[in-house]
């Protein structure tokens, strides 16, 4: 026979007892989680790049003007 029936059994809760807050709606947190920081760097990348590249594009003209 089995020795089950002498052992002792603890049951230990694994639910969390403080529970986080939700975000509130409309607030600044959902946008940041539904990718809002990704996009703003992807429109910051392509500002910077385009204003790279107009830098590079007038630099060259202005070294072309010179060498003639």
């Amino acid at each position: 026979m089995s020795d089950f029936s002498t052992k002792q059994v603890i049951l230990v809760s694994t639910a969390p007892t403080d529970s986080a807050t939700p975000p509130e709606t409309g607030g600044f947190m959902p946008l940041l989680m539904n990718g809002g920081v990704a996009v703003a760097v992807i429109f910051a990348m392509a500002y910077f790049s385009r204003t790279l590249l107009n830098s590079i594009t007038e630099l060259t003209k202005t070294l072309n003007k010179k060498r003639q």
